[in-house]
């Protein structure tokens, strides 16, 4: 049944609209319901977003605690200079492992004073390797009852400079209870007139300061004299001043011994170490008997002798015979000379001077990385050592067994050793031609402990190198010989079993003035005056070329869209 409508419109009938046709404007109902939906769907997002939002803030606040406890865990710094002047050498690395106690460290420095920035960089290094170090800076300008006070503690010199100002005589103090080392203002840096340039000793005087507190008991060393040794005040090339000087920067007082007089079985007996350093002549018997008494109470010896030569050019007896006996080791008698191209020095016939390769032992870990030699160490005139291949002498009680030995130091299987050197000298001489009176390997250097340590007792060591150039003053001078001066350091350490002695490399300099050369102002002159230019004009141009590229890109499509405006009018 159709529905009529009563009022028809009076612009006549209307026809029903078809339902398939679409809508041209929504229904008011429509468009609120949109509006409503469209809302609520917005707040959806909002509320997503805020979630997201505090959960990035979350995981970002997550992340920089974990990363925060990580750094505090695992604390490194970097050392960006071409020179590694703020990264710590290996012996102040190991006395740092070494610390079981903690140790003070006051720094009495201005932050005015020009060594201050470099200081404070190298004592935060000493900090980051080991929690045991505690660092304090106390500036007497702005804390000056605070360096009244501790300078008192320390026992400090103190006083004032022209203007008025508070200044001290230490310029830090290294301290562990009541042991204290105080490093002077001079013993922070040494100014090069000559180069203009300011080397950093900060490194070498606050290590050797915590080897000073750490064990303020001196050792005993006696250097053995009356043989033609060299002098321990010589500081030439063929003295002893360098090993002096080392030893007593670490708290070794060394003094010397004749062991041919009487008197020297007192001084022996209050010897922790005895130092038998390149005698030129034969020991007497009664030097001998005190050396071999010595051991076996317990002392430790470090012998360094060459082969020694009688009138004849031939090897002669050193007199060391009854204490190498007590060790179980003999002398392979003859000079070496080396003939391993990697090896030899290049120094008077070409092999008498040569790198010995190092064996494994505690003395020597420095000079091995693993499998692989980092150092080796320099050998002049050297003579071999081997075992005992018989009994021990009658003046070794049969009570006492043979020491244990371990090799130190060796040649390649090229060396060899001639006992009659007098041929040697006869002009020209062609080495390898020359008649051959042992062959190697040879073994350089031995290591040896008679017996086993007590409570009461402690076992004596013995450590040969059979050749007198290691102990000798070139070893400290020459900045190559970084591998000889750590085997003797090292031997000295395990010797009377204290920790490795400090012998920290030198920082390079820096330079404090300006020096120009006319190759260097040359230099200047050219990146003044052409090469800055010149960059300037070439950034200059390739930024304009750019910036009109740019604009005709954007006039394109505005030019092509008139065009096509244009041609769609005259259509």
């Amino acid at each position: 049944m159709k529905r009529i409508d009563s009022h028809p419109p009076a612009n006549g009938p209307v026809s029903a609209p078809d339902p398939r046709a679409p809508s041209s404007a929504p229904s008011s109902s429509s468009r609120g319901a949109e509006t409503v939906r469209g809302r609520a769907l917005g707040r959806g997002i909002a509320r997503q977003l805020g979630f997201l939002s505090a959960v990035g803030v979350l995981a970002a606040a997550v992340i920089t605690v974990c990363t925060n406890v990580l750094v505090a865990r695992f604390y490194h710094r970097w050392d960006v200079t071409s020179a590694g002047l703020y990264t710590l050498s290996a012996p102040t690395l190991e006395t740092l492992s070494g610390l079981s106690e903690d140790v003070d460290i006051i720094v009495f420095l201005s932050r005015s004073d020009p060594d201050f920035g470099g200081l404070e960089r190298l004592l935060e290094q000493y900090r980051a390797e080991s929690k045991l170090i505690h660092l304090r800076y106390v500036d007497p300008d702005r804390d000056p009852a605070e360096f009244i006070a501790l300078s008192s503690r320390y026992r400090l010199s103190e006083g004032r400079s022209e203007g008025g100002r508070l200044v001290s005589d230490a310029a830090l103090v290294v301290a562990r209870g009541e042991a204290r080392w105080v490093v002077g203002a001079e013993d922070i840096s040494e100014f090069d007139e000559e180069h203009g340039l300011i080397e950093s000793r900060v490194e070498q005087s606050v290590t050797e300061g915590l080897r000073q507190v750490l064990d303020p008991t001196p050792v005993e060393v006696c250097v053995s004299s009356g043989l033609g040794e060299p002098a321990l005040d010589d500081a030439g090339p063929t003295g002893l001043a360098g090993l002096a000087y080392t030893l007593r920067r670490n708290n070794y007082d060394a003094r010397p011994v004749d062991l041919g007089a009487p008197s020297s079985d007192l001084a022996l007996a209050r010897c922790d170490l005895i130092i038998v350093a390149a005698p030129r002549d034969s020991m007497s018997p009664a030097a001998a008997q005190r050396l071999l008494l010595a051991a076996r109470r317990g002392k430790a010896l470090l012998v360094s002798v060459g082969p020694v030569l009688a009138d004849d050019q031939r090897p002669a007896q050193s007199g060391l015979e009854p204490l190498l006996d007590q060790f179980g080791m003999r002398v392979r008698p003859g000079l070496i000379f080396e003939r391993d191209p990697d090896a030899v020095l290049p120094v008077g016939l070409g092999g008498e001077a040569f790198l010995s390769a190092p064996r494994a032992h505690a003395i020597t870990q420095g000079l091995l990385q693993g499998d692989e030699i980092r150092y080796r160490v320099l050998l002049q005139l050297a003579q071999g050592l081997a075992p005992l291949d018989r009994a021990p002498s009658a003046a070794a009680p049969a009570s006492e067994p043979l020491a244990r030995l371990t090799p130190l130091l060796g040649t390649s299987d090229r060396a060899f050793g001639v006992l009659n050197a007098a041929r040697l000298a006869e002009g020209d001489v062609e080495l390898d031609k020359v008649e051959h009176d042992s062959d190697g390997p040879f073994t350089v250097a031995y290591a040896a402990e008679l017996g086993t340590s007590t409570k009461d007792k402690r076992a004596g060591r013995l450590v040969v190198v059979g050749s007198a150039s290691p102990l000798l003053g070139s070893t400290w001078q020459d900045p190559t010989l970084a591998g000889t001066r750590r085997f003797v350091e090292s031997a000295v350490a395990w010797l009377v079993a204290r920790p490795l002695l400090v012998s920290v490399p030198e920082k390079p300099g820096r330079q404090v003035e300006l020096r120009f050369t006319e190759e260097s102002l040359a230099e200047v002159v050219r990146y003044v005056l052409i090469y800055m230019p010149g960059t300037a004009l070439f950034l200059g141009a390739l930024i304009l070329y750019r910036r009109r590229s740019a604009s005709a890109a954007r006039a394109l499509p505005v030019a092509v869209g008139k065009q096509a405006r244009k041609e769609g009018a005259a259509k």
